[in-house]
C-alpha cells in the first residue's frame, strides 16, 4: 500500500444491523454488533480494532442506528457527529454503505473505502490485516471493487457465496505468501438455501463473501449512477449537506422512503466491476447460537456457576452471580437474560425468529 493511498483511505464500519438471532441477549435496542455472544468482546469492539490497525481513528466512519450513542458510552472518545452516522431506520447495507459514501465523498474526493460490517469474529488478526493491506493495494490499481472472499468449508444457509473465475495477478509487492488469492467474479450470491450451498461446496468453485468489500469512492459512485440509480441521486443529496446541520434532516427524508435491500442483491450481483480476494484469516460469522457452539465449544460461561450432573453438550450464557444447574440433559442451549430465558435444543437455535414472532402476537414487546 502506498503512502498516497493510506493517506485517502477511510474504514466504513457497519454497525445498524441486527438480526434478532441472538434473542433473548439481542433486543431492538441492542442489535447484534454491540452483543457480546462468543464471550470474546463485542463484534463491534473487534471491527473497530482491527480497522484501527490500519487507518487513523479519525478516518473510521460508524454507520449505526439510533441507539448506538448510548450503547458507545463505554467505547470512548472516538466518536462524534464527525465520524458517527445515525441511520433513522435500518433500510438494509445498501442505504448504510450510501450514507457513508456521501459522508467520506465530501470529505476527500480521491477516497479509498475499507468497508466491514460488524458482524463476524476473526482468529488470527495479523493474517487478517495483510490480507485487508493487500485488498486495498489491488482496489487503488484497478478499476475494480474488490470482495474479500473465505475457503467455504461446509454448506452455509446464512452466508453469502461468490463464484470464481478467472485468477487475476496481483500487483507484485503484493504477490501472497500464505494463500491469498485474486480471481474475477462469475457471480455473487447473495444467499442460498441448503441444497443448492451442498452443490456450491462441491463444485470447488465458490468461496464464502466475508461482506468485507475495498474500493475507490469514485469507482462506487459510478457503479450506484449505473445499477441504483434511484439511490444514487440520493447519495448525491446526501453528500451536498455532509457535515452540515441539514444532513441529519435530508437523511430523514432520504430513509423514509427507501426500502430495505442489500449491497450484494442490488449492486454486486450485477456489477461487472468486482474481483475476489481469497484469504484465510479466521474468519466466523455467527447467525445463531449453534454457531456460537462450534466456536467457543459447550461451555458457554463461567464454570464454577453452572452445574451438570450427568448432562453433555449443554451451552450456557448467562449473567454473573446466576447459578444454572441441570441433571440429566444433553444437547440443551440456555441462555439467561435476566428478564428472559431461552432453552432449545441444540440444532434449534434457527427457529428464534418464530419465537419472536409468537412473543409479538402474545404482546410481550417488553422482551423484544
Amino acid at each position: 500500500m502506498t503512502s498516497h493511498t493510506e493517506n485517502h483511505l477511510y474504514a466504513v464500519v457497519i454497525a445498524g444491523v441486527g438480526t434478532r438471532m441472538f434473542w433473548p441477549l439481542e433486543r431492538e435496542a441492542r442489535p447484534m454488533p454491540f452483543l457480546d455472544p462468543a464471550d470474546m468482546g463485542s463484534l463491534l469492539q473487534g471491527v473497530l480494532h482491527r480497522a484501527e490497525g490500519i487507518v487513523p481513528r479519525e478516518h473510521i466512519v460508524l454507520v449505526a442506528g439510533l441507539h448506538a450513542k448510548s450503547l458507545l458510552e463505554g467505547v470512548g472518545e472516538l466518536y462524534s457527529e464527525h465520524n458517527l452516522l445515525i441511520e433513522p431506520v435500518w433500510r438494509g447495507t445498501a442505504a448504510s454503505v450510501a450514507l457513508a459514501a456521501a459522508h467520506v465523498r465530501k470529505l476527500d474526493a480521491e477516497a479509498v473505502l475499507l468497508v466491514i460490517p460488524a458482524d463476524h469474529v476473526v482468529h488470527d488478526e495479523e493474517a487478517c490485516e495483510a490480507v485487508l493491506r493487500q485488498a486495498v493495494a489491488v482496489a487503488s490499481g484497478r478499476e475494480a471493487m474488490v470482495v474479500v472472499g473465505i475457503e467455504a468449508l461446509r454448506p452455509e444457509t446464512g452466508c453469502g457465496y461468490i463464484q470464481k473465475g478467472a485468477e487475476l495477478p496481483l500487483p507484485e509487492p503484493e504477490t501472497p505468501e500464505g494463500g491469498s488469492h485474486l480471481y474475477a467474479v462469475r457471480a455473487v450470491v447473495e444467499k442460498a438455501d441448503y441444497a443448492t450451498a451442498v452443490d456450491f461446496i462441491s463444485s470447488g468453485d465458490f468461496c464464502w463473501n466475508s461482506g468485507i468489500f475495498i474500493t475507490r469512492v469514485d469507482l462506487l459512485l459510478h457503479e450506484f449512477s449505473r445499477w441504483i440509480p434511484e439511490l444514487y441521486r440520493d447519495l448525491l443529496s446526501l453528500s451536498e449537506v455532509a457535515r452540515t446541520r441539514d444532513f441529519k434532516r435530508v437523511s430523514a427524508e432520504v430513509y423514509a422512503w427507501l426500502h430495505r435491500q442489500s449491497i450484494e442483491s442490488c449492486l454486486m450481483e450485477k456489477s461487472k466491476r468486482v474481483v475476489v480476494l481469497t484469504g484465510e484469516f479466521g474468519w466466523a460469522a455467527p447467525c445463531t447460537w449453534d454457531d456460537i457452539i462450534r466456536l467457543k465449544g459447550t461451555s458457554g460461561g463461567d464454570e464454577k456457576e453452572v452445574v451438570l450432573l450427568e448432562s453433555e453438550g449443554v451451552f450456557v450464557r448467562k449473567p454473573p452471580g446466576r447459578v444454572v444447574c441441570c441433571i440429566g440433559v444433553s444437547g440443551l442451549i440456555v441462555v439467561d437474560a435476566g428478564d428472559a430465558l431461552l432453552i432449545c435444543c441444540r440444532g434449534e437455535a434457527g427457529r428464534v425468529p418464530g419465537l419472536l414472532e409468537e412473543l409479538k402476537r402474545r404482546g410481550m414487546d417488553e422482551v423484544l
